[in-house]
């Protein structure tokens, strides 16, 4: 495997290293070990200075063995405590904001410091006391450890208060909405990659005509799954007397069964679907979705809160106006940005690439389109819809004002169905004439 194929298999793996509860703990319990072992023996043969000896009392090794032993006690059943929590907020976010929202939480660096340090304090305490015994000697080196554990303790007591406040926030509408436009901004330069900014390809032209070569191999998936990235170097660094260029059928975030075309290539002679095993990999699939390379990711988080919002069960259309705020900001965002190029040449070999990418129309439809049908009958929600168009238009070319003008034009033939009052009539004529 090269090494751009081990680039991205290793975001992949990075990607799922992150949204897990035992990566960063584990990480902090290694390291938690390696530093109680140091401790242990720098203490072992110290002496407390003058100036410490007020701060550190001298205490005796049974009040050592009691104080170690109650927090460690303390420790594990407050990290029992601190995973209920977590496994509660999860629940609820599923419940309320949806389960795509739960990648979003398993993610929190806060949470996963919180449980990496309440454990790392418990270790430490474990193994100080399966080494008291070599210390009994040193009076000062007793009293040193037990001053650290008081320190430690302190710590991990503002931690679990911490860890209430942030649980209490985190789970929060706005808050979750917030985060879910954070990871989009944090992301988006990866959420957009632009292969052709490296210097070794260039992009084409939509209507370019590809020369064809001679003989035609479409290579299959081995299995079910979404696709989670793409490599597109590895497609334009084919040996050009072998392969005159790929097309790609699928995207990230596409879902993919088992026998469907990945990518067609188009050779210059004889070819089977096994010589491209290797081009297969640059195609990574998994069980799962994910926003590496899928800048609809986030607008669907936002979009699925906002479809929960409006559901008979909650009713909540505060919270859809807040999604409609922030998705037209993601808009706003995404309008002055560059999307990639559909078709992409090598500059010297001259094997082409084309593929499926993302569209700024195709980024305000996943945006509204579904928020649209859902509000139906809210005709709050539907006046802020068109206003939230209005500023995006503001906001964009011509050329992509017709998409936003098409969502404006059917949230008023929506309306048009409706028996409302004058004055919304009145709110939903003078949100529409921007479009007129």
């Amino acid at each position: 495997m090269n090494l751009r194929l081990l680039t991205t298999r290793l975001s992949v793996l990075w990607e799922s290293l992150s949204t897990s509860y035992w990566f960063i703990p584990l990480l902090m319990m290694s390291i938690s070990v390696a530093l109680c072992y140091a401790c242990l023996s720098v203490i072992e043969r110290a002496f407390l200075p003058d100036v410490l000896r007020p701060l550190i009392p001298l205490v005796t090794q049974q009040s050592v063995q009691q104080l170690l032993s109650t927090v460690a006690g303390a420790m594990i059943t407050v990290t029992s405590i601190a995973f209920s929590m977590t496994l509660v907020s999860l629940t609820l976010a599923s419940n309320q904001f949806g389960p795509r929202l739960i990648r979003n939480f398993m993610q929190d660096r806060n949470t996963q410091m919180v449980l990496g340090i309440l454990v790392s304090t418990f270790l430490f305490c474990l193994i100080s006391l399966h080494h008291l015994s070599s210390i009994n000697s040193n009076q000062d080196a007793v009293s040193m450890l037990a001053g650290t554990t008081v320190f430690l303790a302190l710590i991990d007591c503002v931690t679990i208060i911490y860890f209430i406040h942030h649980v209490s926030r985190s789970i929060q509408a706005d808050q979750v909405i917030a985060n879910c436009v954070q990871h989009f901004e944090s992301n988006i330069n990866s959420l957009l990659p632009v292969p052709e900014s490296n210097s070794s390809f260039r992009a084409i032209a939509e209507q370019w005509a590809a020369p064809q070569g001679d003989f035609r191999v479409s290579v299959k998936a081995v299995q079910n799954g979404y696709v989670q990235t793409i490599n597109y170097s590895s497609f334009l660094n084919q040996n050009a007397t072998e392969v005159a260029g790929c097309e790609l059928h699928v995207r990230s975030g596409d879902h993919v069964l088992c026998g469907e075309a990945l990518f067609t290539v188009h050779c210059r002679q004889p070819a089977s679907e096994a010589d491209f095993t290797t081009l297969r990999q640059a195609v990574v699939l998994g069980a799962n979705r994910t926003p590496i390379q899928d800048p609809e990711f986030a607008i669907s988080q936002l979009v699925e809160i906002a479809l929960r919002a409006l559901s008979p069960g909650i009713n909540d259309p505060h919270t859809a106006i807040t999604c409609v705020d922030k998705l037209t900001a993601i808009c706003v965002q995404v309008a002055s940005r560059e999307f990639p190029a559909q078709n992409l040449i090598h500059t010297s070999s001259e094997v082409w690439l084309k593929r499926r990418t993302f569209t700024f129309a195709g980024v305000v439809d996943k945006a509204y389109s579904q928020v649209r049908q859902s509000a139906n009958d809210q005709i709050a929600v539907l006046i802020h819809l068109l206003k939230s168009l209005a500023k995006l238009q503001q906001c964009c070319v011509a050329s992509e004002q017709k998409t936003i003008t098409h969502h404006a034009q059917s949230i008023a033939e929506v309306v048009g169905a409706l028996t409302i009052s004058v004055c919304d009539q009145q709110a939903i004529e003078e949100a529409m004439l921007p479009f007129e």
